[in-house]
């Protein structure tokens, strides 16, 4: 009777740490795939404004439309403010973080006003990006047997090009990753209240 009560608790805590760091996103029950960043990654290019255009499911995004984000060079960091807004009641969201670049297209962001150590993994690799029409973002994280993988498709243009989005199917196709679990972002009716 003991040994079955450790084995719930141990599955209850596994279960409580397992949903606190994944936010829902897409699960696998593999480990994280091997994915090629962009080895020349030119931050000063990438800086600017991105509209959300697909991702895999983020809970924090969860009913919001018109999802953008600006990345500008603050210092050695990057500050990047997340707007959107919320379907039901057409209010403006803002979420605002920092960022920095440890590798060649792989930085390490926060949305808080503190970055983690400079040795910290990166938690959002740019696998593709020609800096002027799309950028695709991937993150995965490893929990025992599940990875939770997170991706995100930018475009520049609110309403981009078929030949933009087939770049970037190229892209997670190249690294083997799923686009079937990608959910357009709606960019329609942008108004707000």
């Amino acid at each position: 009777m003991a040994r079955d009560s450790k084995c719930w608790v141990s599955l209850l805590v596994m279960i409580g740490c397992f949903l606190t760091i994944t936010h829902a996103q897409v699960l696998v029950r593999s480990s994280c795939p091997n994915v090629t960043v962009v080895s020349d990654f030119n931050l000063d290019q990438y800086l600017g404004k991105w509209f959300a255009n697909r991702n895999y499911y983020v809970r924090s995004q969860a009913g919001v439309d018109c999802i953008t984000v600006e990345y500008t060079q603050s210092g050695e960091e990057i500050a990047f403010k997340h707007e959107g807004i919320e379907q039901v009641t057409r209010r403006k969201t803002t979420s605002i973080g920092r960022a920095r670049l440890i590798q060649p297209g792989k930085l390490v962001v926060s949305y808080t006003d503190k970055l983690p150590a400079k040795s910290a993994n990166a938690n959002y690799l740019v696998i593709g990006t020609d800096y002027k029409s799309y950028s695709v973002v991937w993150n995965c994280y490893e929990l025992g047997p599940i990875s939770s993988r997170i991706a995100w498709v930018l475009t520049r243009e609110q309403q981009p090009s078929i030949s933009t989005i087939d770049k970037v199917y190229a892209v997670l196709k190249r690294n083997g990753l799923e686009s079937g679990k990608l959910r357009l972002v709606n960019q329609k009716n942008c108004t707000r209240r």
